[in-house]
């Protein structure tokens, strides 16, 4: 009880970070089939960037932002089956019942995995640098906060969609159902501007169409034109906290409404 903060977030730190060491798999395939198919996909994108005009991503732009975007929602859920396992694995009210408040445990197991995520952008936008020749116009710092900015997106609806989810089977298929849906609507497979036009009216309400305007900006445009749509990211990761506070407040307002209700019915 005497010890610092700082000193139990950094245990938990640990541990998640084991954790995460010992079953890097999903993460490593991620990232494998992100380097694949920027590479396949670049001359294609080249090839439809250079008939949309000159606001379009082209090339190697559009295969590494599109990629950044889709494998970092399908790591979405991994990120949220670690914290789903704390419930599954019959842990979290161990957590819960140690010296360390919520906000000191949610900040220790989420910080390992932000780091991956974020890991993950690094390594699909320094590949497409190396091999490739990408070369950001606003500028690498402006890339840099778009990836921290969509990563801390990622991760908080992952808090969100881990106090959703009842099982690791019904996490699994509802992630990769809307990594899809949201990789679709963000433009990151097919420019939105090639989508059905039903399904580019919807793609503004995917925060991955948010994400990908903010690479295209920190690509090919000025940073001030990063506001808009690093402000929407805010929005979709201020969601995502106000799904898992909720949920996660909802059994003590049972318990709080029952005891009142008791109180009331004594004579």
């Amino acid at each position: 009880m005497t010890r610092p903060i700082s000193t139990r977030v950094m245990a938990e730190v640990r541990h998640q970070t084991v954790l995460i060491a010992r079953d890097p798999g999903p993460m490593i395939g991620y990232v494998v089939m992100g380097l694949l198919l920027i590479c396949v996909l670049r001359p294609l994108y080249a090839a439809v960037g250079h008939i949309l005009g000159p606001a379009t991503l082209l090339g190697t732009d559009q295969a590494a932002a599109g990629m950044a975007v889709m494998f970092s929602l399908f790591a979405l859920k991994v990120g949220a089956a670690h914290l789903l396992n704390e419930r599954t694995w019959h842990t979290w009210d161990r957590l819960r019942a140690s010296s360390a408040g919520f906000g000191e445990i949610l900040v220790g197991k989420t910080v390992p995995i932000f780091a991956v995520i974020v890991a993950q952008q690094a390594i699909l936008f320094g590949f497409s640098a190396i091999a490739f020749g990408l070369k950001p116009r606003a500028g690498w710092w402006a890339l840099l906060v778009c990836a921290l900015a969509w990563s801390a997106c990622v991760l908080l609806l992952g808090v969100g969609a881990s106090t959703l989810a009842r099982s690791p089977a019904q996490l699994s298929a509802a992630g990769d159902i809307f990594a899809l849906v949201t990789t679709v609507l963000a433009g990151s497979l097919v420019p939105v501007v090639l989508l059905p036009g039903w399904l580019r009216h919807l793609a503004p309400a995917s925060p991955g169409y948010w994400a990908l305007d903010a690479y295209r900006n920190a690509l090919i445009a000025s940073p001030a034109q990063l506001v808009r749509p690093l402000m929407m990211l805010v929005v979709f990761a201020a969601i995502g906290v106000g799904i898992s506070a909720l949920i996660g407040s909802w059994p003590r307002l049972i318990a709080i409404r029952r005891r009142s209700l008791e109180v009331v019915r004594k004579p």
